[in-house]
């Protein structure tokens, strides 16, 4: 039952006993541990995809060994099965655990190629003091541009902010402003040139300290 452990797919009833044996059985506890580091070093090998049909059973098929040899070898096939059970069952929780990112990231494909799009970026809009304020957005398109929202918070003195964005290069330019209460705010406006060239979003609001960067 060691790989069912490692993998925690034993029934509880059979798990309670394997874990009273566990107990004073040093040699596999040590077993035990050691599938436990193998299920979690599979994990750095997830596949890209889903596994094509019949991937288990051609497994299982390739390390079955003639009828035979059965009974000499029945004890080392039988951790061998196990192992490529468990093998298998790691990847296919694996699969499961990523495929609702991967349909996250087709939709994002499609979402860009509808815009003529390339990608869109997102960082953190930071007051002076390192206090999360808000979060800016930056799309790399035609044409390019930048998204900011701002957290409600009674940190922002409300106002007007003006928004500026530097390029790479040193050069500033101003975008059209945002009006941020004390429920937050949000706006936007497309840029010169291409995002990939902003280092830097900026809201400068009234008063000394109400001062939004954003590092791209």
């Amino acid at each position: 039952m060691a790989p069912e452990l490692a993998l925690g797919i034993a029934p509880g009833d059979e798990r309670a006993r394997a874990l009273s044996h566990l107990a004073d059985c040093p040699d596999c506890r040590r077993l035990v541990e050691e599938l436990s580091t193998l299920a979690d070093e599979l994990l750095l090998v997830a596949p890209a995809q889903e596994p094509p049909a019949g991937f288990e059973s051609r497994v299982l098929g390739g390390i079955r060994a003639p009828r035979e040899r059965a009974g000499r070898r029945r004890r080392p096939l039988i951790a061998v099965a196990a192992a490529a059970a468990a093998a298998v069952a790691t990847a296919a929780g694996i699969w499961l655990a990523v495929r609702d990112d991967l349909d996250v990231a087709d939709r994002y494909k499609e979402t860009l190629a509808v815009a003529h799009g390339q990608y869109l970026s997102a960082e953190p809009l930071s007051a002076p003091d390192g206090w999360r304020a808000g979060t800016a957005f930056g799309y790399q398109g035609e044409p390019s541009w930048v998204l900011m929202t701002v957290y409600q918070s009674r940190k922002l003195e409300p106002g007007r902010y003006e928004v500026q964005v530097t390029t790479e290069d040193g050069k500033r330019e101003r975008l059209a402003p945002i009006e941020v209460g004390r429920d937050g705010g949000a706006g936007g406006s497309a840029i010169p040139g291409d995002f990939h060239e902003v280092s830097e979003v900026r809201m400068v609001g009234p008063g000394r300290w109400n001062v939004l960067r954003a590092g791209f």
